[in-house]
């Protein structure tokens, strides 16, 4: 690990601090890596872009106008029982293209805010025979209840597919009283409701809570990528051009991931698309994911999981295993979106659970430095076994 990793993460959590998606501190994140880069002899853009600001407001206005319809349904008659119909079907669709990272209305009705994503890119030393996307966002979490134990987050994650069947079955229901107006439905409707309720319940908890510290998710994955950066130009790569980028509002959904990939898809091409997030937690060992599923899985490009396995044979002392990841994202959803070559690195403990997830607890002291180091070991063998490919016309193009 180069000595200035846990520098920057010590900046980023300690010096700045909590830093929400679209918040002066997520600027002050974004002005730091891009001193960083430019002390490394770098010339570092700042790219600046429009974002939500909260991850929860979507899923709390869902929830909202899914009760709205409950209430109509109520009021009585055919015309409560359609338009109960009609506001939760767009509802459960705009929930799920959120959940898919698509445009839709929830996203058009609620507030945003600017963000930034700050990155360089690093030149190979001879032709450019291939691209690497080196993410780590440097925005944080808030600390919902939901996230406050391990028991909490695996309730949740049961809760949220809950939440998304209960409309299914109102919508059932409010389809019939529109066929069949009836009293008779109404009672039936009632505990599909109290779903509803309790989930907008949590979702405005959430937005009640400070901002994490966020000294794991994601200081260290925003320092590891600072720290690669500074050694890449040093010490360049051959025939690969690495492009560091520090990302903003990824605790939102994405947005920084998203609107890098679309600013520079063109001269991106099909890119090997890494992101870096959370490789410091306290009793983790450094972790590759094989695939993530949020609403859609996100399946890791089969060449980069052979050498990622390769590169863990080879290196036992990094204590690197894979994973797979569920009813969470990592900015490898986008590269995933977009058609890029994924592969999203973090640290998990064995039993599955990463460390300190949107808690108050996430500081530098519970941060494990060796795990940090490995990770970083982990990655820039990773570049090397890339570059070494790519210098001679393996992988896919």
């Amino acid at each position: 690990m180069d000595a200035h990793t846990m520098d920057h993460v010590r900046y980023l959590a300690e010096t700045i601090g909590p830093r929400g998606s679209t918040t002066p501190q997520e600027v002050e994140a974004a002005r730091y890596a891009a001193r960083v880069l430019r002390a490394a002899g770098l010339e570092p853009v700042t790219e600046p872009f429009t974002s939500a600001r909260s991850a929860w407001y979507p899923y709390a206005l869902f929830s909202g106008l899914v009760l709205v319809g409950e209430a109509l349904f109520w009021a009585g008659g055919r015309g409560g029982a359609v338009a109960a119909l009609v506001l939760t079907l767009l509802a459960l669709a705009s929930a799920l293209l959120e959940l898919a990272f698509r445009p839709n209305p929830l996203r058009w009705l609620l507030p945003k805010g600017r963000s930034q994503n700050v990155w360089a890119r690093l030149e190979p030393r001879d032709e450019v025979r291939e691209q690497v996307v080196l993410l780590g966002h440097l925005d944080t979490h808030r600390t919902p209840l939901v996230f406050s134990t391990d028991r909490w987050t695996r309730l949740f994650g049961q809760f949220v597919p809950m939440g998304l069947a209960s409309a299914v079955a109102l919508i059932v229901l409010f389809a019939v009283g529109a066929v069949a107006p009836g009293g008779v439905w109404r009672p039936l409707s009632l505990p599909f409701a109290l779903i509803a309720l309790g989930l907008l319940v949590v979702t405005l908890q959430a937005d009640l809570t400070p901002y994490t510290a966020g000294a794991n998710d994601n200081g260290t994955g925003a320092g590891v990528v600072l720290s690669l950066a500074e050694r890449l130009a040093r010490e360049p790569l051959a025939h690969t051009a690495v492009w560091a980028v520090l990302s903003g509002c990824e605790e939102v959904g994405c947005y920084g991931a998203e609107a890098f990939a679309q600013a520079h898809r063109d001269e991106l091409g099909r890119p090997v698309w890494i992101a870096v997030d959370g490789v410091g937690g306290n009793g983790a060992s450094p972790s590759y994911l094989t695939r993530e599923t949020f609403l859609l899985t996100t399946h890791s490009d089969p060449h980069l999981l052979a050498l990622a396995e390769r590169v863990g044979a080879r290196h036992p002392e990094l204590d690197v295993h894979p994973r797979s990841f569920r009813g969470a994202y990592t900015e490898g959803a986008i590269g995933g979106k977009y058609g890029f070559r994924v592969l999203s690195v973090g640290a998990h403990r064995r039993d599955g659970v990463f460390p300190e997830w949107h808690r108050p607890t996430d500081v530098v002291e519970n941060v494990d430095p060796s795990a940090v180091e490995r990770a970083e070991a982990f990655l820039w063998a990773l570049l090397q076994e890339i570059d070494r490919q790519a210098g001679e016309g393996e992988g896919p193009a």
